[in-house]
């Protein structure tokens, strides 16, 4: 009979080790010291043996979603709790960038609602997609807290902005759930650049900084660029090493009963002699004083979902879009275990416990390759389990551009 804490770490061990199937799975566990060492971890003692993985899969079928999110928040409201955020906090606000991407992927349909859509060459393509929020920081830590999946939603085929823009008040439903006190600001591409989406947030007293590009709101991008020439002297030159950033922004922008600041950035980076402008749509005051903060740790900081989450769970062993399971609760389950495991190897590559990530291991690839060496090699010493400690970690100074 195997406990819960027996499968569930079955599962986020898979995606600790990046074993990248269960079928690899199945072979590490056919070693007696990994057996007594995986006792030790899911706290069920004495096994003769580990449970196979088509049992974890069998479990995810039959196990409650809101059960397994339940353990990703968890872990956030702990770091929240032991202040360990409040380093990365824009003027209180812990910063939360909220973005979809595409999960598993089969070759015919796994389960009736699952989203697909035509190919170029007439085939049917059947995929997952998520919509997630995740805790990002400018030292790299992309923690997710939150996920909605998507679907078709009545459209006869998947339409990715839609279906994101239906799934975001569900999400926020989800945010303000497990966390109703935390003061977040979410950092949202321009498909978010809306009065709705804008209303939530404001409703939920949170802050925001969202991509504005013309094409989103192009009435207010036009009266932008006029209330720009009006208020000419919003105006700030940082210059550091290799970066020169051009602020401007606007103050008090009309958008429905709002009136929201947009801040206009230009990157010069001058080795490469090349020019890069941001602009976002923000609900902070910007003023001289912050106008460089906002930008730098609030709205470039939204690309750390895409290059510290999504791409890592995709390319550095994770292999998100793997399809681990074919039913549609099962394929939930084991993406909610990713993440958990994914938030679990950032805590220790870039906590207190390795000091250097690269003289130590070399890289996450290799620290995954030597975790599944020890747990089928080296009999863990159960002492250890019992000591009282903490892993520590700290912002780097990098918070902005170079």
């Amino acid at each position: 009979m195997y406990k819960q804490s027996h499968l569930i770490w079955l599962g986020i061990l898979m995606f600790l080790e990046h074993l990248g199937s269960r079928r690899q799975m199945r072979y590490e566990r056919e070693s007696d010291i990994f057996v007594d060492n995986f006792g030790e971890l899911c706290g069920q003692k004495g096994l003769e043996y580990v449970a196979d993985p088509d049992t974890l899969a069998y479990y995810a079928e039959r196990l409650s979603v809101e059960y397994a999110e339940s353990l990703s928040v968890y872990l956030i409201q702990r770091l929240i709790r032991m202040k360990a955020l409040d380093a990365f906090r824009l003027d209180g606000y812990i910063p939360v960038a909220i973005d979809g991407s595409r999960l598993f992927r089969f070759k015919d349909k796994p389960f009736d609602s699952c989203c697909h859509k035509k190919l170029s060459n007439g085939d049917t393509e059947y995929f997952c997609s998520v919509l997630d929020a995740k805790v990002v920081t400018p030292n790299g830590f992309s923690l997710t807290m939150a996920s909605e999946m998507l679907s078709n939603e009545g459209n006869s085929e998947f339409d990715k902005q839609d279906c994101e823009l239906k799934a975001f008040p569900r999400l926020v439903s989800k945010i303000t759930a497990a966390f109703p006190r935390t003061p977040f600001v979410l950092l949202l591409d321009g498909l978010f650049a809306s009065q709705n989406v804008i209303r939530l947030i404001e409703k939920n007293k949170w802050k925001y900084c969202i991509t504005f590009k013309e094409g989103s709101m192009p009435e207010r991008f036009a009266e932008t660029l006029k209330l720009a020439e009006l208020q000419s002297s919003n105006t700030l030159v940082v210059g550091k090493k290799k970066v020169r950033q051009d602020f401007t922004w606007v103050s008090e922008l009309p958008v429905a009963e709002f009136t929201p600041d947009v801040i206009f950035c230009l990157d010069y980076e001058k080795l490469k002699d090349k020019q890069t402008r941001f602009v976002w749509l923000t609900n902070f005051k910007v003023t001289s004083a912050n106008v460089a903060e906002i930008s730098n740790k609030g709205g470039r900081l939204r690309w750390k979902i895409e290059n510290e989450g999504f791409k890592v769970q995709k390319k550095n062993g994770y292999r998100m879009e793997h399809a681990y399971s074919r039913h549609e609760n099962g394929i939930r389950i084991m993406y909610i275990l990713l993440t958990i495991a994914h938030i679990i190897n950032q805590l220790i590559l870039k906590g207190s416990l390795i000091r250097s990530l690269m003289k130590t291991f070399g890289s996450a690839k290799n620290f995954a390759r030597r975790l599944s060496e020890s747990m089928r090699c080296n009999k863990l010493n159960a002492a250890l389990l019992k000591l009282p400690g903490q892993i520590r970690f700290v912002p780097q100074s990098g918070a902005g551009p170079p």
